[in-house]
């Protein structure tokens, strides 16, 4: 009996990434979901009638572009996930104009935007990351260590010198997961939190909290609190819209 085993292409889609599958198809369906019923609840004014039925239509689109994302061949995965993107981008200032004209309340508004942003951050963060490190490179530059060069004048006898971490160079605007790899190497909070910081200038305590995931985000604030009373890190903005960044020596 002929065995076809060896002859069956495996091909992974989207589908099949339980992590896709749960952090940005099932959280967009849900971002639709909330929306329609939202809608549902809208006055049919005149006024609000166009911005409403312009949501349902951008909504309808993005679901539609999140199945087919859920489907697409590897070599067509990252053109379906921009197109998920460049829709929530499109949903996200719908519901903002949408709250100017006070069509959608501002509370529900804010709450859709917040998943909104979640759902962003998740993409460009695991799949959509242009620039970065490769896991192997990741290690090289973790933690090494390094020894002052040696002065060629002195020939005298001196003790070895004691060696020490060299502070670990991420490229900017790199907080994938894998970049966690690197930062997860520094023992000190501050440390890996000012390290965030100069890879993503201008953070929230959200975007710390998503690469530093083994301790809460009111510890994260607690540091960064530290931190600024120590002049070590500038905050701009108030409560929920503060932005952090390493203060340049």
């Amino acid at each position: 009996m002929q065995n076809y085993k060896d002859n069956v292409i495996d091909i992974k889609r989207l589908s099949d990434d339980v992590e896709y599958y749960n952090n940005v198809f099932k959280k967009v369906e849900k971002i639709v979901s909330v929306l329609f019923y939202i809608l549902s609840y809208v006055d049919t004014k005149d006024t609000s009638v166009s911005m409403s039925d312009t949501l349902k239509k951008e909504s309808f689109k993005l679901h539609e572009l999140s199945l087919n994302a859920l489907h697409a061949l590897p070599d067509s995965q990252t053109d379906s996930m921009q197109s998920v993107r460049y829709q929530l981008i499109t949903i996200d200032s719908t519901v903002r104009v949408a709250e100017a004209g006070r069509v959608i309340a501002a509370d529900l508004a804010q709450l859709l935007t917040e998943q909104i942003d979640v759902v962003q951050r998740y993409l460009g963060n695991h799949y959509l990351q242009s620039t970065g490190l490769s896991v192997k490179e990741l290690h090289e530059v973790a933690i090494s260590t390094s020894t002052p060069a040696s002065n060629s004048s002195n020939t005298t006898a001196k003790s070895a010198p004691t060696k020490r971490a060299r502070r670990v160079q991420v490229p900017a605007g790199d907080i994938s997961s894998d970049a966690y790899m690197v930062y997860s190497q520094l023992t000190d909070r501050a440390e890996r939190i000012k390290t965030v910081l100069e890879a993503k200038p201008q953070a929230t305590v959200k975007d710390v909290a998503e690469i530093i995931t083994d301790v809460s985000e009111k510890t994260i604030q607690r540091e960064l609190n530290s931190l600024i009373e120590k002049g070590q890190v500038l905050r701009e903005g108030e409560r929920r819209w503060s932005k952090y960044s390493v203060v340049k020596d």
